[in-house]
């Protein structure tokens, strides 16, 4: 009798079929009856969540005749999340019977999945959209907290805001990406991406070197577009993260290129524009405020062109002539220049109606704080300075003690900013004299004066600790002050050096003056409300894991 081994080959595999098909089915997880619209077979809920959320249930139930029920389980038990969720809601008849409005939230924490099973009548309002967006922008970073009950709560706000026609006021239902594409895209484990991605690039531009080195591929257009979209388009679809991040650091480069790679007129417009380039791009990133990215971006902008200034001979002669004209120096010149800007300060206080005293004081210590760190000032005027700062004082104290108004006495005075600003002005200003009265000549000697410096605002800022008024002391303060002398000390030796003329080295030396070169982060919660006894659901809603 001869074997046949086809046959008996497909008899095994159609046995090992039906006993795989068996066991699943033995195996797979029994389909739950909900009778109440709350079951918490894990007990994650406590009493007062239990009633907030009947609360909102009933709330939904009586205003659409919506049914939202929810079922928190430990374990799937290999179950996929999106057939377990349609047959318990199927089983359970969730909804009014001809309406099929009903929606079942289904969480299995073991499994770190959470669904939203929608019915077909409410498909077209609680869309698959919103429903992922509810998930991913308001439930999962509750649950990435540990925090299930709130992820719970909030969700079912939401829900609640879609069906009753309230979705627009929930600024997390009206963008996948609600806190911007820069966080939607970041992880904990975008430093690592980076870090891959970076060898990546190295070991791509490796190969094509060696794969370029012989004749074969030598100088061949396609080949270099065809490789380099290739490790491109890999890179933006495996670590998007680090794609992103790549992307901002080739604008930083392209920023300073702009400010410090090219040295004709127009690189200055370039520049400028260029740093405007991360207002809307951060703001649409990370949604962070654009009035602060104005201010920080302005400041950074600010100094970075001040050093291109002061590196520029060209300019550098053309200013210190036209201030030559005007009877200034240069730096005399750009204090004025700052202190005249200033005055915008007052005139917006006035036209805001502030306080008389206010705009006063206020715009008295920017100018003094302008014209205190004044390159010369202390060098040639300090004793119209004292004497002009003694008068202010006067007059300061004088409007206050003696020129009262209605106003006054219907706001309190802010002692405490007051008081800060003043402190701030004096140590600063207090610091800029002991640097330009201790003259040293070496840098041992330069350590141990900002050393004395950086102490003199340690115990100056803390001067409140050491009174006793507040209980925090802080010896940070004494490494910031030191950090932030060296910097100012870069900028300070830039513009000594660039009012001599002395850096002539970034200039080309030709005759041609335009170009240039620069070296330069089951709880079944009791409830009125049952099965709708005929809720259809078609696999409408969504799903997500955190």
């Amino acid at each position: 009798m001869r074997l046949d081994l086809k046959n008996c080959f497909q008899s095994l595999f159609t046995f090992l079929l039906i006993l795989t098909v068996s066991l699943t089915e033995i195996h797979a997880k029994e389909t739950k009856l909900l009778v109440t619209p709350i079951t918490d077979e894990v007990g994650i809920l406590s009493a007062d969540q239990i009633t907030n959320l009947q609360s909102i249930i009933s709330g939904i139930e009586q205003k659409t005749s919506a049914q939202v029920f929810l079922y928190i389980i430990q374990s799937l038990e290999g179950e996929s999340i999106e057939s377990y969720s349609l047959k318990v809601a199927e089983l359970s008849r969730i909804g009014q019977k001809g309406k099929d409005n009903g929606v079942l939230v289904l969480l299995s924490v073991g499994d770190r999945k959470v669904r939203i099973e929608v019915g077909y009548g409410l498909e077209e309002t609680l869309t698959d959209v919103l429903c992922n967006r509810i998930i991913k922008n308001i439930m999962i970073p509750e649950f990435k907290k540990g925090d299930l009950p709130s992820g719970i709560l909030l969700g079912y706000s939401a829900i609640e805001s879609v069906i009753l026609g309230a979705a627009d006021s929930n600024p997390n239902l009206q963008s996948d990406y609600p806190d911007g594409i820069g966080y939607a895209i970041s992880n904990e484990n975008t430093a690592k991406n980076i870090a891959i991605a970076t060898g990546v690039i190295v070991a791509a531009l490796i190969g094509f070197f060696l794969m370029t080195d012989g004749k074969t591929y030598k100088r061949k257009l396609w080949l270099e577009v065809l490789y380099g979209s290739v490790v491109f388009f890999g890179l933006l679809y495996f670590l998007p993260d680090a794609v992103f991040y790549y992307f901002c650091f080739g604008i930083v480069a392209l920023n300073l290129y702009l400010l410090y790679g090219l040295w004709e007129w127009f690189s200055y417009p370039l520049a400028i524009l260029s740093l405007l380039f991360w207002i809307p791009f951060l703001q649409f990133s990370f949604h962070a405020d654009w009035i602060v990215l104005l201010w920080v971006i302005g400041i950074i902008g600010a100094i970075l062109l001040i050093i291109k200034l002061s590196l520029d001979d060209i300019l550098k002669e053309s200013y210190k002539a036209f201030a030559k004209k005007l009877g200034f120096s240069a730096s005399g010149l750009f204090f004025h220049t700052i202190a005249l800007v200033s005055l915008w300060f007052s005139i917006h206080s006035f036209l805001n109606e502030e306080r008389f005293f206010y705009i006063l004081y206020y715009q008295g210590l920017i100018l003094f704080t302008i014209y205190g760190f004044s390159i010369s000032v202390f060098q040639k005027h300090v004793k119209r300075y004292g004497i002009a700062f003694l008068v202010w004082l006067t007059i300061v104290a004088l409007v206050y003690f003696y020129l009262p108004t209605d106003q006054d006495s219907s706001m309190p005075m802010d002692y405490s900013n007051l008081f800060n600003s003043f402190h701030w002005f004096f140590c600063l200003v207090l610091g800029y004299v002991l640097a330009i009265s201790i003259q040293v000549k070496s840098w041992k000697t330069r350590v141990i004066k900002y050393g004395f410096i950086s102490l003199v605002w340690t115990f100056g800022f803390s001067i409140e600790s050491i009174l006793g008024y507040k209980d925090t002391f802080s010896y940070f303060i004494f490494f910031f002050s030191y950090f932030t002398l060296l910097l100012l000390h870069f900028f300070y030796t830039i513009w000594e050096e660039s009012e001599g003329g002395s850096y002539s080295s970034y200039s080309s030396g030709s005759s041609s003056s335009s170009s240039y070169r620069s070296s330069s982060s089951s709880y079944s919660g009791s409830s009125s409300s049952s099965s709708g006894g005929g809720g259809s659901f078609g696999g409408g809603g969504s799903s997500g894991s955190w």
